[in-house]
């Protein structure tokens, strides 16, 4: 059964002295307050605050400080290895997280397993980063992590984006199906398929929203308390009546933010992810269908895959490359972006049209640090000159899946080489890194550049392990 979680019983997430913190930007990040801890009853901090507040000596921080135990500072140390494969073996008892709430106050919700975080000041498990975490972790880490979303779908239907209170009006990437499959591929068919159920209420939860194709969305349509006073800021310049469920359903997509959800690819004001049709999404929805149908060996699955591998092949694609689609015209979108791989990671595309997008690849994605994430220079973390691991991943496996190889490990050896340079500088690894000028001077998005870090670490283990094979 879907269980509601009311922003408004959190006082770090809503009311006057939510408000009052958010406006005053008396922390650099937004996360520092949303994920504080009441030290005492709230409605007494509340009223504490009122009757303070007008006061000639009033310091809000000092206020916040004394009433609420804040996130511990993020800590820069990283441990000292000899090498890039001995730093990421040393990082996962450092990301491998007890998920307990401290309190019923607290914005964290619990989980029965440790899991892996992504690092820095992501201190909770994210959705679709735990699958490429995953890449490079042992089973039984794997099958927590699993186990950990299982219960999440129990308790709300779907798989939010993290575990947090306010990340519960949205979801991400789907791929607790890819979750499933790398433990059936690792020999643990009958664990994974034990979560059929949950495959299935993730899937309705999908289907539930819209069909036969699917958007990114999520359910309310206010700012994000982690981000409130910038986004309150940004929709003065907007006419749009759904500009915070916009901005959230582009959360939902993982790629918070990029030119693709952007019509004129530059400016918020012209976000407009909720009229757009995702070619990623719906190829992952149809590896969740696929795996659906290899779980429980329903017809109706395999239909609908077949039904969606179909307009994956027509609506998505013009002339040589994959696009997202206005949902109203059917018309696609003129973002170029690494999306366009996903139907050749999930093996929808054609061998020609596969064919077509390796050659654009090589021409225009194809950068001396690997892949970039799309060809529009701007302000987004998710555009050019920045590359991310997951999408190295889904880019690589892709061609892999269609003969491409060589490219393929071309890509895979520039990226793990700019990873191994960044490594030898400054002895972590990021989140992000810049693949144009092979250095971390990246498109910084709304937060500052975060290391430790639960993909990049995971992948690079994976792409290490292709190369070498």
């Amino acid at each position: 059964m879907l269980i509601s979680m009311n922003l408004e019983e959190y006082i770090q997430l809503s009311g006057p002295l939510f408000d009052a913190v958010a406006h005053s930007a008396i922390y650099s990040d937004g996360k520092t307050f949303v994920d504080s801890i009441p030290n005492s009853d709230p409605r007494e901090i509340l009223k504490a605050f009122e009757e303070e507040r007008d006061g000639p000596s009033f310091n809000l921080k000092a206020f916040v400080e004394k009433h609420f135990t804040l996130p511990p500072p993020i800590n820069e140390e990283v441990p000292k290895a000899a090498s890039m494969k001995d730093y990421i073996e040393k990082m996962w008892p450092v990301l491998h997280r007890e998920m307990k709430a401290p309190s019923n106050e607290s914005t964290l919700i619990s989980l029965p397993k440790p899991h892996i975080v992504p690092g820095g000041r992501f201190r909770e498990c994210f959705y679709w980063d735990s699958y490429f975490t995953a890449l490079g972790l042992p089973t039984p880490i794997i099958k927590d992590m699993v186990t950990n979303f299982a219960h999440l779908i129990d308790l709300f239907g779907f798989i939010p984006n993290g575990n947090r209170v306010y990340f519960t009006s949205r979801s991400q990437p789907p791929y607790f199906s890819f979750l499933l499959k790398l433990l059936s591929d690792k020999g643990e068919q009958s664990f994974a398929k034990s979560f059929l159920p949950h495959l299935e209420k993730e899937y309705r939860y999908w289907m539930d929203h819209q069909t036969p194709l699917n958007s990114y969305f999520d359910e309310l349509n206010i700012p994000r308390p982690e981000a409130y006073k910038r986004e309150i800021e940004l929709a003065k310049g907007s006419n749009n009546p759904q500009f915070f469920q916009s901005l959230r359903a582009s959360c939902a997509s993982g790629w918070d933010f990029s030119s693709r959800w952007l019509e004129d690819q530059k400016t918020f004001q012209t976000v407009w992810t909720l009229d757009l049709l995702p070619v990623d999404l719906n190829s992952l929805l149809f590896h969740l269908e696929e795996t659906l149908y290899l779980f429980s060996n329903d017809s109706q699955y395999k239909e609908a895959a077949n039904k969606r591998k179909e307009a994956i092949q027509t609506l998505f694609w013009k002339d040589d490359f994959f696009y997202d689609v206005h949902l109203n015209t059917k018309s696609t979108t003129p973002a170029q972006t690494l999306a366009a791989t996903t139907p050749l990671f999930v093996q929808a595309a054609t061998q020609k049209q596969a064919d077509a997008v390796a050659k654009k690849l090589e021409k225009d994605f194809l950068l001396p640090g690997g892949f970039v994430t799309s060809l529009t220079e701007g302000q987004h973390q998710w555009d050019m000159p920045n590359g991310w691991a997951p999408l190295e991943w889904i880019t690589i496996k892709g061609l892999l899946n269609y003969g491409h190889k060589d490219l393929a490990l071309e890509g895979a050896r520039r990226w793990i080489d700019l990873n191994e340079k960044i490594f030898a500088e400054k002895g972590t690894l990021l989140e992000k890194y810049n693949v144009r000028d092979c250095s971390a001077d990246v498109a910084r998005g709304e937060y500052a550049p975060q290391q430790g870090f639960g993909w990049t670490n995971g992948v690079a283990l994976a792409l290490m392990d292709l190369i070498w094979a």
